[in-house]
């Protein structure tokens, strides 16, 4: 018998917070989670663990970050109107990014009056903030709804094609299950392959897209974005193509 056990990373519900969202390019409401690492049995765990940081999430884009509690007046317990967020959480929020404000200003307003290193600065800033995202994405197996209908569809394969075999031959019922194995197996793996996929088309591309529109990029800017990120190793890199991200930001 094998027991499995171990330690996973939990995420509490710590308050709310306001912040400056990069993806979003302005003041946002983040709903802050408390990191713990905790045993677990069987993946069943109690408590909160140990504790091993804290993780801001915009409340817009769904951008996860990691948060110091020290950078915050105090932690709000329920998600107040923007501007009574910042007042409580944050005050000097508006006066400490002034310099990035006015930047952003400059990117909605001249984008093409941007010195080179100021664009290439603007532009690997959402893949660097979105990349935990995928990271963590693709760093377990998930189960989306394409997935799930695969594995239920494999079944009905295992279940179908050997009664549609004994059908046709008294002997046809043992090839036609490993025939049903067989395609519901390359099912299973299409739907897996394509899972990622649906996750970075809906989770990732529209809030790259978002922020990247006002700076107009051209498609070599983005391929050499995505090409510094696959070299240092992050999964964005390979996971998009400069084409479809140009398409989506227009």
């Amino acid at each position: 018998m094998f027991i499995v056990w171990g330690r996973k990373i939990t995420r509490r519900p710590a308050g709310f917070v306001a912040d400056y969202c990069g993806i979003c390019r302005e003041p946002k409401r983040f709903r802050l989670s408390r990191l713990g690492s905790v045993g677990h049995v069987y993946y069943i765990s109690v408590g909160e663990g140990k504790l091993v940081g804290y993780e801001r999430t915009c409340m817009s884009c769904g951008t996860f970050s990691p948060a110091a509690v020290s950078d915050y007046r105090k932690i709000a317990k329920t998600a107040l109107p923007l501007e009574t967020l910042k007042q409580e959480t944050c005050p000097g929020l508006d006066a400490a990014m002034a310099e990035r404000r006015a930047l952003d200003e400059r990117v909605k307003t001249a984008p093409h009056l941007l010195s080179p290193n100021e664009r290439l600065g603007l532009i690997r800033s959402p893949f660097n903030l979105l990349s935990p995202k995928v990271e963590k994405r693709f760093a377990s197996t998930n189960l989306d709804g394409g997935v799930v209908g695969a594995i239920a569809g494999a079944i009905g394969l295992m279940i179908v094609c050997p009664a549609v075999g004994a059908a046709i031959s008294t002997e046809g019922a043992g090839p036609a299950m490993v025939i049903g194995m067989g395609l519901g197996l390359a099912l299973i793996i299409w739907q897996f392959i394509a899972a990622g996929q649906r996750f970075m088309r809906k989770e990732i591309l529209p809030p790259l897209a978002k922020a990247l529109a006002p700076l107009k990029p051209s498609e070599a800017e983005i391929e050499q974005a995505l090409r510094d990120f696959r070299k240092a190793g992050h999964k964005i890199g390979g996971k998009l193509k400069a084409a479809e991200i140009l398409q989506s930001a227009r």
